[in-house]
């Protein structure tokens, strides 16, 4: 919590690039950005993109990829997001999650990932999302779930 609040005071003190009064770069082109006190909304959805931004402001809070051509996520897409509580990367051409994407990620709640071309649970890459609440898989080509896919998501209610 203490390195999160000094994250938050030293990018407030940054340079130029953002909204008047703010330090920060907040909104990656071409996706829009909707200001929730200190944290960002951004939706990036049914753009066409290819790939996850990768001017992501650490203030981002949600974050809408959904919907797009992306089907490749590259391992550190998500590390500068330590504010990030809902991610959506449903409806895209996603085949396979990186084992480390979502490392540091502890406040990430909801997660959508359906409607991709996903043959197995991530594992790997959900092991360290001990506040995740609720998880789409639905629509993906999953046909084998190991038997430790979701052992360390003690909060999930939702799947």
């Amino acid at each position: 919590m203490l390195l999160g609040l000094l994250l938050l005071i030293g990018l407030l003190s940054v340079g130029s690039q953002g909204l008047p009064g703010r330090g920060v770069k907040v909104c990656p082109s071409p996706c829009t950005c909707e200001e929730e006190g200190l944290l960002l909304l951004v939706d990036c959805s049914e753009l066409g993109l290819l790939a996850v931004p990768e001017d992501l402001s650490p203030f981002t809070s949600y974050l809408d990829l959904s919907m797009n051509s992306i089907s490749e996520i590259e391992p550190n897409a998500f590390h500068n997001l330590p504010f990030l509580t809902e991610l959506r990367l449903d409806a895209n051409l996603i085949t396979e999650v990186p084992a480390q994407v979502f490392s540091g990620m502890r406040s990430l709640r909801h997660l959508w990932l359906d409607d991709n071309a996903l043959t197995e649970i991530p594992a790997s890459a959900l092991s360290d999302l001990s506040s995740l609440q609720a998880m789409t898989l639905a629509l993906n080509r999953i046909t084998h779930i190991s038997d430790y896919a979701f052992r360390n998501l003690t909060n999930l209610v939702v799947l």
